[in-house]
């Protein structure tokens, strides 16, 4: 899919570009994915963000623990016949608060994770584009693509078509 759009972008250039053909089409790759995942920033970012991960792991892991001593606790009390109805009733919604509480901080957590690493990312991300679009303007490509999902990172204004387009259109819809 992405050599067609490539394809495509070549023969439209070549077809409807002003007058003389441009004797060649420089055109480069990226892989952003990688580029963030190895760069110094990336690696630093990732360090940062595994460390946080590992401190919300433990603090799950103790409630969950607690939890879980709470829930021997009220199951043993309960078969030895030591707790009354009103008692072990007390400690099945006990517990049932604490889990409950336990649910909400575990997809608060989620959801504090899965933000700080969009953040983070875009962050990179942002960085990463500007030094891709100051690379194609000093190197003198026209197009440079994502590596892995064909999306245009940079073009030079030589390659943009739309101006032709839109005037090729109009003529052949009058």
């Amino acid at each position: 899919m992405r050599s067609r759009w490539l394809l495509a972008a070549v023969f439209l250039t070549f077809t409807l570009g002003p007058g003389s053909v441009h004797a060649e089409l420089k055109v480069g790759v990226v892989d952003l994915q990688r580029a963030m995942e190895l760069s110094a920033e990336g690696q630093k970012a990732k360090a940062v963000f595994q460390q946080k991960v590992e401190k919300i792991q433990r603090d799950l892991k103790e409630r969950q623990d607690r939890l879980t001593v709470l829930k021997d606790q009220m199951e043993r009390q309960a078969t030895s016949g030591l707790l009354s109805a009103g008692a072990r009733s007390d400690m099945e919604r006990e517990y049932q608060d604490r889990l409950r509480d336990f649910k909400r901080l575990y997809e608060d957590y989620q959801e504090e994770m899965r933000r700080e690493d969009g953040e983070l990312s875009e962050r990179i991300l942002r960085r990463l584009i500007e030094v891709i679009e100051g690379m194609g303007m000093k190197g003198g490509y026209d197009l440079i693509l994502e590596k892995t999902q064909s999306a245009v990172l940079y073009r030079s204004n030589a390659v943009d078509l739309t101006d032709q387009v839109i005037k090729e259109f109009d003529q052949r819809t009058k």
